[in-house]
């Protein structure tokens, strides 16, 4: 990749993650944080350089790079990663045209009909059986999957076969094919790994994506007073951070702004973040939403019991009906919410926000504006 003199490595990071992999303690590592953490940029330019540089056949695999065909992102990975350009062609060109319909059934990779694998076989692309092998043999005990936004998988009906055989393909091949997963929703990182029926249930263990502390604050107050011969206000910096959900785009940004246009933190964050706010376009989301979800999230973001009878009594004088909504009708809002991705249940009656983005608009809003 292109040198980023802004980037701030997580090299540590890399290395345990590795590291478990190097001594055969664990065969998958599930990476979770919410969204705009740093996950891919941590994936391709910390892990996937030291995972190569340690003898590792690393395939990357972005599944929101096509959310329609999960398949065909982890097949050209794979194809990608064997430096086998004509059959990274042939697999692209193969999914751009019409496909011949099987029994009502659109033909994909990981079908379980003959005639799929029939059709491959004509167009010239291995399944991704085959893949998976030469993909295990070129590794020689030391290949590297890596899954980007792996809880997609478990967005759809039409994704279980496919889940389903690459479990298959990594269960069998333990020891000497290994995963990183990434995920940036904590509803679909359940449904992927937590549940008892979950098609990934308990395979390999999970690591919380570290947050960046204050020394991604002083790393961009060395590069200000290398660029400019001056001092750069690094602890502001960092308590706006903090306050805007600790995203390193943010910081980053934030730094970028102060250092082009020659101005103070303080003003650059009201740039900055009036730019994330319309850019997550905050204000529309909250003002399209049911009356009763928006009190709900407000209740989410202040600590609320949402089942108790005085929460929900507290809200019939702000509801248009007036009257008091039942457990089932705070149950439905915060279903509707989590379908919207906009919140994850953690269990035992417990909510959060999914984006911290959000939840610091959010909590600014709630307290009765939307700066800090």
């Amino acid at each position: 990749m292109t040198p980023d003199r802004l980037y701030f490595p997580r090299a540590v990071l890399a290395q345990q993650v590795l590291m478990g992999f190097e001594n055969q303690l664990q065969q998958a590592t599930t990476l979770f944080a919410p969204r705009r953490k740093g996950k891919t940029q941590f994936l391709l330019r910390d892990l996937v350089p030291m995972a190569e540089a340690q003898g590792f056949v690393v395939a990357y695999a972005d599944l929101w790079s096509n959310k329609d065909d999960p398949e065909r992102v982890i097949c050209a990975a794979l194809a990608k990663a064997l430096h086998e350009t004509s059959l990274l062609t042939r697999i692209e060109t193969w999914w751009a045209r019409p496909k011949r319909s099987l029994k009502g059934l659109k033909v994909g990779l990981g079908m379980d009909s003959a005639s799929a694998e029939a059709e491959l076989a004509e167009a010239g692309i291995p399944s991704i059986h085959e893949l998976f092998e030469r993909f295990n043999v070129a590794g020689k005990g030391k290949a590297l999957l890596i899954v980007d936004e792996v809880q997609h998988l478990a967005t759809r009906p039409a994704f279980e076969n496919f889940t389903a055989t690459l479990r298959s393909l990594l269960t069998t091949s333990q020891g000497s094919v290994f995963a990183v997963f990434t995920g940036s929703s904590q509803d679909g990182l359940t449904n992927m790994f937590r549940r008892s029926k979950a098609p990934f249930y308990q395979f390999g263990s999970q690591l919380n994506f570290p947050d960046l502390g204050r020394e991604f604050s002083e790393h961009f107050g060395r590069l200000y007073r290398e660029t400019t011969g001056n001092a750069w206000e690094v602890e502001q910096a960092y308590r706006l951070y903090v306050a805007r959900g600790m995203t390193p785009h943010y910081l980053r940004t934030l730094f970028t702004t102060s250092l082009t246009q020659g101005i103070p933190v303080k003003e650059a964050d009201k740039i900055v973040w009036a730019g994330m706010v319309d850019e997550g376009q905050f204000t529309t989301l909250l003002q399209d939403l049911p009356p009763l979800d928006q009190l709900l999230l407000r209740g989410i973001v202040t600590g609320a019991s949402l089942y108790a009878d005085e929460y929900r009594r507290s809200l019939a004088d702000e509801l248009p009906s007036g009257l008091v909504p039942t457990t089932q009708q705070v149950q439905a809002g915060l279903e509707r919410m989590r379908k919207r991705d906009l919140i994850a249940n953690l269990g035992h009656g417990q909510w959060t926000v999914e984006e911290q983005a959000l939840e610091s608009f959010l909590r600014g809003f709630y307290r009765g504006g939307e700066e800090e």
